[in-house]
């Protein structure tokens, strides 16, 4: 049997071969990619220095520690790879000055400190890569490869540019990426062909002005920086198509960017936006626009904030508002004041003077909340980080039953950290009790969130000031935290806020969007300014309106009291608690007609539909399948009852069962009824109820399996069951995520994702945990192995991980095709590892779903035909439906003409060829449910299969690679930005065509993980509540 020859045997046989026919590229590298991974070469041959003929060489994924003088004997060569190697120096100068023809030179992943100034001398060089090494400072000699088209310095140490990097005036693509740069050169704007900038992940505070200058950037990332601000003048980069400026601490954009035409991508998350600019950017880009070009002329400063006043029922938080108000006469504090229900808003209810701008007054909305612990869940729906808080609590209650760290706690989960609250104590002459508080524990518990400790008595008189006892001085203290509010002076347009005002002091309660319209186009808005308006106003709590929701988009509530009231009345009525939580239509008028509440609205039953769908909005409740109830989940039985399963059983030999626990620092007030509602579309049905009980619930999701959800103490417990219960167990993973993310912001770094043990102790289930993200970390860096600190056990990463893995839709792909190759029916789970695949792709690509539909293929009369013929002719572009497990073609709407394929495949090609492997795997699995759903042989009548092998004839000519720069940064999520481009190009085509999406036949809806269906009428109607247009309520 032959000896296996060593790598350096193979390079000499090689380099022999080469020098025998006179070859011009050699192949010395060895793919990081191959399995086994091949030996890699540690040294180099010297017969490799005869080969003075080569063009191409190519030495990457070895283990190359330094190169010898005798590589500047290769004085043909153009191309030179040396990445993945571990060079830690370059050739002395007069060797590396000696390859004067290298055009493209790669050496990154290597681990080089320093760069001689010899490289200056390879002039001729178009593509340069030291991405991936351990550079802290570059040449200025690096300004003498004026040649350069791509230059890729990613990932280093770097801390400043050199002047010189000015002069690389052909320069198009340059990524900075990963490194710890503090400024750019003023030079950065000569860089006059830029067209793709990556900076993200550095530590830059400021940009030049000169960046203004680049007039052909289309791609700039600014992500994950330190900048507080923008140039004003970014706005003349004309031809920006994408800016990313997450993860910074910018609060205002120059009013310019609203003159970028090109622009189709933005992204600003992780920044604190003031609250205009925030509610616009979550509504899109137009509506950014739309807030930047009001700024641009007639606009003023606004100084404005929320007072909002909690604590338990009784306590005088009403009777306060009052005092500050210095109101007489009927409207005076008086004692015994009537139980606040829900919520009381007053608009610009307290005026105070600006602490340190004379002649400017701050306008306070106050917001009096009610203290019954039923409305605590609601209650945080209206808290908010740029607002004030009275926290008010009665001394002679005692601070415990005061319950005021409860409310901190609220406050905290809700808002964060940076919430400020004034503990305002009543009561202080009359209450015959003096307020005792450790203020020093408080305030170690919270920081700074606690801003002071104040005594009041608003039915006292103060005759020193004038005013009730303490208020003088509650109110300067109020105007001072006011005051270092950070919206407090933003700039607002004064036609915006004259429309804001004249809305909110309508006397309706609710009037339609075409009168909140016509209020505004009549102070002369547009209508995206408009949309853009109410947005706001709703996300301040101005207003209640959904103008995503097409059932609720037409109406809006301008008194949101009105609507918390009702939602109040149904939250505290003893019958719906006593059917643990059943309201039937039927009763809906004893709840909102004949209630037992003296002085309070009462609503006709015209009123209940709207109601009832804006409830399930809130989270309150949702609707039963027969269309004559809904459930209250805050009623739901305080026991659990008996379960198809419980998590010490086993599981069926055909099944598996996994777990995960969530656990959190604090917990959370309505975590469960909201999950509840969150999860009713896999309720497992019991007769009138499903399973469910005040902690916890049974869920079912078809054939993907059952999952029990309990909550213990502060940690979340989920349980998964199926053949392949992964897919379950993330929807259920997501959906909870999603949840605290929506409603608690203020536990974010504070709750974490573990795995259990699977080892049993004594019979029982072993209590160690493992935490997922720390799981993941451990593999990546070589663990294979983890023991469990409870049970010592030694267990594999890997299978604790199985089912929470992050993974690579690529890889998902090639695996479940190649299990459908093998045995469709005979894999177990099959379908559940599909929809999984599907879910978890159209998640990754959520921000675009905001703004378009994914789904779609191509047909024409000329598949068969020479890709030349087939671009040069019309194609259709059909659209699919994005429903759950039931994707199918549009069969009546969502058909375009694309008049220019060769000009569309240059933009979409690689997402088109996505989207078609995707299409092709999740169509054999919805076509059951297709035919179950439109009636049988529904596919067969529309053609599916047909239609998919007439796109994937198409899809198999056209071009894979698409003129893009030379490299792209390093992807952080699952698609690459080829892929993403194309479906942006997707979205500009459906605007460009079909501007007012007539022939669309889609509708969006937002799901419960924190994605976005695009759904047919059908789907989209059998996807709404159950709510008839018109309940009697008798």
């Amino acid at each position: 049997m032959p000896k296996e020859l060593t790598p350096y045997q193979l390079a000499e046989q090689k380099i022999a071969d080469a020098l025998r026919s006179g070859a011009t590229e050699l192949d010395l590298s060895n793919p990081q990619y191959k399995d086994p991974k091949p030996p890699q070469l540690t040294e180099l041959p010297d017969s490799l220095w005869q080969l003075t003929q080569l063009t191409n060489l190519n030495l990457s994924s070895n283990q190359l520690t330094t190169l010898p003088d005798s590589l500047g004997q290769l004085t043909q060569l153009t191309t030179l790879y040396l990445s993945d190697n571990r060079l830690t120096t370059l050739p002395d100068s007069l060797a590396l000055a000696q390859l004067t023809q290298l055009t493209k030179l790669n050496l990154s992943s290597n681990q080089l400190t320093a760069l001689p100034d010899s490289l200056g001398q390879l002039t001729q060089l178009t593509s340069l890569d030291l991405s991936s090494n351990q550079l802290t400072a570059l040449p200025d000699s690096l300004g003498q490869l004026t040649q350069l088209t791509s230059l890729d310095l990613s990932s280093n140490q770097l801390t400043a540019l050199p002047d010189s990097l000015g002069q690389l005036t052909q320069l198009r693509t340059l990524y900075l990426h990963g490194n710890q740069l503090v400024k750019l050169p003023e030079s950065f704007g000569d860089l006059a062909q830029l067209t793709w900038v990556s900076l993200f992940s550095n530590k830059l505070v400021l940009l030049p002005e000169s960046i203004c200058q680049l007039a052909k950037l289309e791609y700039l990332d600014l992500g994950d920086n330190q900048l507080t601000r923008i140039p004003d003048l970014l706005g003349q980069c004309i031809q920006l198509q994408d800016i990313a400026l997450y993860s910074n601490q910018i609060i205002n954009l120059p009013t310019s960017l609203a003159q970028l035409e090109h622009l189709t991508r933005f992204r600003l998350s992780g920044n604190p936006l003031n609250p205009v600019l925030k509610s616009a950017y979550d509504q899109g880009l137009d509506a950014v626009k739309a807030y930047l070009r009001s700024l641009e002329q007639n606009a003023e400063p606004l100084y404005e904030a929320k007072l909002v006043l909690v604590g338990e029922g009784n306590v005088g938080k009403t009777t306060l508002l009052k005092a500050l108000k210095n109101e007489k006469g009927e409207g005076a504090p008086k004692k015994d004041e009537r139980t606040t229900h829900g919520v009381e808003i007053d608009i610009h209810g307290l005026r105070l003077p600006h602490p340190e701008k004379d002649g400017v007054e701050i306008q306070l909305n106050a917001w009096d909340f009610g203290g019954q612990d039923v409305y605590r869940v609601t209650h945080q729906f209206f808290f908010s980080r740029r607002s004030l808080y009275l926290l008010v609590w009665e001394p002679r209650r005692g601070v415990q039953q005061g319950q005021v760290e409860d409310w901190l706690n609220m406050i905290r989960l809700r808002v964060g950290d940076e919430a400020r609250v004034l503990i305002v104590s009543t009561h202080c002459k009359t209450g015959e009790r003096i307020a005792r508080i450790d203020k020093d524990v408080l305030k170690r518990q919270y920081g700074e969130m606690i801003v002071d400790f104040l005594e009041v008595d608003s039915l006292v008189p103060d005759p020193a000031t004038g005013e009730m006892v303490g208020i003088a001085e509650l109110k300067k203290v109020i105007a001072r935290e006011s005051a270092k509010l950070e919206q407090m002076g933003m700039l607002f347009n004064r036609d915006w806020k004259a429309a804001r005002d004249e809305l909110i002091a309508l006397p309706e309660p609710r009037i339609s969007f075409a009168a909140f319209s016509g209020i505004c186009a009549a102070r002369g808005l547009s209508d995206i300014a408009t949309d853009t308006l109410a947005h706001l106003m709703h996300d301040l709590g101005y207003i209640v309106h959904y103008s995503d929701d097409e059932k609720l988009r037409d109406d809006v509530v301008l008194k949101p009291e009105w609507l918390t009231k009702a939602i109040g009345f149904v939250l505290e009525n003893r019958a719906t608690a006593e059917r643990d939580g059943l309201l039937p239509d039927d009763q809906l008028s004893k709840v909102w007609y004949d209630h037992d509440f003296p002085n309070e609205p009462r609503y006709q039953s015209t009123l209940y539909p709207f109601f009832l769908r804006l409830m399930e909005k809130y989270d309150v409740c949702y609707r039963l399948t027969d269309g004559k109830a809904s459930l209250v989940a805050q009623h739901v039985p305080q026991v659990r009852p008996e379960l198809p399963w419980l998590p010490e059983q086993e599981p069926p030999d055909d099944q598996r069962r996994i777990a995960m626990v969530c656990a959190m620092e604090e917990d959370p007030p309505g975590l469960v009824p909201w999950m509840i509602v969150r999860t009713h579309d896999y309720a497992y049905p019991v007769n009138a109820h499903s399973l469910h009980w005040q902690k916890g619930m049974f869920l079912s999701h078809g054939t993907h399996g059952t999952a029990m959800i309990e909550k213990r103490d502060r940690e979340f417990h989920i349980y998964a069951q199926a053949a392949w219960p992964e897919h379950f167990m993330n929807v259920l993973h997501s959906t909870l995520e999603k949840l605290i993310a929506d409603n608690w912001p203020g536990l974010e770094g504070r709750y974490r994702f573990m795995v259990p043990c699977p080892e049993m102790v004594d019979g029982q289930a072993c209590k160690g945990r493992f935490n997922i993200h720390a799981l993941r970390k451990f593999l990546t860096e070589g663990d294979t192995h983890v023991r469990c600190q409870e049970c010592s056990c030694k267990l594999s990463i890997a299978e604790l991980l199985l089912g929470f893995e992050e993974r690579d839709l690529s890889v998902q792909l090639s695996a479940i095709n190649e299990q459908l190759t093998q045995a469709r029916k005979q894999i177990a789970g099959l379908d559940s590892r599909v929809a999984d695949h599907f879910w978890a792709t159209m998640r990754a690509i959520a921000d675009e779903g905001r703004n378009g539909p994914r789904l779609f293929t191509l047909s024409s009369g000329y598949a068969e035909s020479s890709l030349e013929k087939l671009l040069g002719q019309p194609m259709e572009l059909q659209l699919w439906c994005e429903a759950e497990g039931c994707q199918h073609p549009l069969y009546d709407y969502g058909l375009y003409k694309i008049e220019s394929p060769k000009e569309w495949v240059k933009q979409m090609a690689n997402y088109a060829i996505f989207a078609f492997k995707l299409l092709n795997i999740i169509s054999p699995i919805a076509a059951p449910a297709i035919n179950t759903f439109f009636g049988s042989k529904t596919t067969e009548t529309w053609g599916i299969d047909d239609r998919l092998k007439l796109a994937g004839a198409i899809i198999g000519k056209l071009p894979t690679k698409i003129e893009t720069p030379d490299q792209r940064p390093p992807q952080r999520d699952m698609l690459n930005e080829v892929e993403r481009s194309g479906i942006l190009a997707l979205h500009r085509f459906l605007n460009d065509v079909d501007p007012t999406h007539e022939k669309l036949g889609l509708h969006r809806v937002a799901t419960y993980t924190g994605d976005f269906r695009w759904l047919c009428k059908r789907h989209y109607d059998a996807y709404q509540p159950n709510i008839p247009d018109v309940v009697n309520g008798n």
